[in-house]
């Protein structure tokens, strides 16, 4: 067996993450009505991050964000299908730096879209990969590509197949100091779980969010492209009914979870869990009727919070912090939790002293932003968007008496005080990250 490290002596690191998971779609974040014993079992031995928000709230952007630590703003990659660009230091650069083995499985979504070969030079930096741009079938064309370029296509569901391509890396990385990242597709649409967990959840009442309106949930793909809604066969399975969508929904979350119990058990198996510390996340979250929208890109809670929960041998355990975190802040945990130099060029805050039971200095704000037209800031328990290219206020909540986001009030003359102060800050945020931008997101 691994001898037991002791916190911060450069743990390995298992990040896993989902897509299109929100918080609120967790049990151990209040749902009790969606089954992840396995991520609940994990923060109960670990922290659970309660108020992580992505940076980027959607698939490319925020794994840009992911993968060089800096906001989408200062590197430009502002789009799905962007990639990291050239030129930026990587996560995996960095732990490479540090003698780390560096290793990928599931959904890439950086420089295009489809099945297909993902060439060195899009893979961020990760020596070992295995993987595919974005295809959101997870029966039909279930393929991944190695670092050959070799196809792996196995006739398994999708899901299934990361945790099993998971594994056999995990298996590969036994006896070497690693880092090996997992992205599961799941709970993306289209909602195609497995049968034995979408039978968990026949027939089960649904509660609602209080803010969500009685929406068709549908969503069509491009890669694959859909057929028309009346011929789609996921779009007939649940025919515009949100409540049948969120079961479908939740059994992919389950399958998910039952995924990442198979791994976290092989890591044990291994020898590896006392050495190991394990992050999991999500990209962004799903509007799912929330405010009368669908997906993602938005401001709302449902669409720009996270799940966050990790776990390190030996550290802090039982933890529910409130503490505000966010995906700018995984660059810098992860080489934290690898006892690895922080990245001057790497924005955000390491917590993994935090993770590993030691005191730590918080965020007092974090930011997060979309090309579609705003930037926010949460500080406290007040969250404010404003307009991406004037920065006029737009939006204010206080989500410690408005948790659902049902009274903006930014018009209210008793917070305009607090409005103009979050907006000033905005604006100092916004022009000292863009001091430190590439040149070609400023368009020079």
């Amino acid at each position: 067996m691994t001898e037991r490290a002791t916190p911060g002596d450069g743990l390995n690191v298992l990040f896993v993450f989902a897509d299109q998971l929100h918080a609120f779609a967790v049990g151990c974040m209040g749902n009790p009505e969606v089954h992840t014993p396995n991520l609940d079992g994990l923060a109960e031995r670990g922290v659970l991050f309660r108020n992580t928000y992505s940076s980027a709230p959607i698939c490319t952007p925020m794994r840009a964000n992911l993968f060089s630590g800096r906001y989408c703003c200062q590197t430009g990659a502002l789009r799905n299908a962007n990639r990291i660009p050239e030129g930026e230091r990587t996560l995996a650069d960095a732990l490479n730096d540090g003698g780390y083995r560096t290793s990928y499985v599931g959904k890439w979504h950086l420089g295009g879209m489809g099945n297909g070969p993902i060439p060195e030079e899009l893979r961020g930096g990760f020596r070992e990969f295995v993987g595919y741009q974005c295809y959101n079938g997870f029966y039909q064309d279930v393929c991944f590509y190695d670092e050959a370029g070799r196809e792996q296509c196995r006739d398994r569901h999708r899901t299934d197949v990361t945790t099993d391509l998971a594994i056999e890396r995990l298996e590969g990385l036994a006896g070497k100091r690693f880092a090996l990242f997992v992205s599961y597709q799941n709970p993306h649409y289209p909602v195609q779980p497995a049968p034995e967990f979408a039978r968990l959840y026949e027939h089960v009442p649904i509660t609602r969010r209080p803010n969500a309106s009685d929406i068709d949930p549908y969503t069509r793909t491009f890669s694959p492209p859909s057929p028309p809604p009346d011929e789609d066969p996921d779009a007939l399975r649940y025919g515009g009914d949100l409540d049948e969508y969120l079961r479908l929904y939740y059994a992919m979350v389950t399958q998910m979870d039952h995924g990442i119990g198979r791994l976290l058990r092989r890591l044990e198996e291994l020898g590896l869990a006392e050495n190991t510390a394990v992050v999991f996340t999500s990209d962004h979250g799903d509007m799912q009727g929330s405010h009368g929208l669908k997906n993602k890109t938005t401001f709302w809670e449902e669409s720009t919070r996270i799940p966050m929960i990790a776990y390190a041998p030996g550290g802090a355990a039982g933890v529910d912090t409130p503490a505000l975190m966010s995906s700018t802040d995984m660059y810098p945990t992860v080489l934290g939790l690898a006892g690895l130099p922080a990245e001057p060029g790497a924005e955000g805050r390491d917590y993994a002293p935090l993770i590993l039971g030691r005191h730590q200095e918080e965020n007092d704000a974090v930011f997060s932003e979309d090309r579609s037209g705003w930037f926010m800031i949460r500080e406290g328990d007040l969250k404010l968007a404003v307009d991406r290219e004037t920065f006029a206020a737009t939006h204010l909540f206080d989500l410690a008496s408005d948790p659902y986001e049902l009274h903006n009030l930014v018009r209210r003359p008793e917070h305009a005080a607090a409005c103009e102060r979050l907006q000033r800050r905005l604006v100092a945020w916004h022009a000292d990250v863009m001091s430190r931008a590439r040149p070609e997101a400023l368009g020079a």
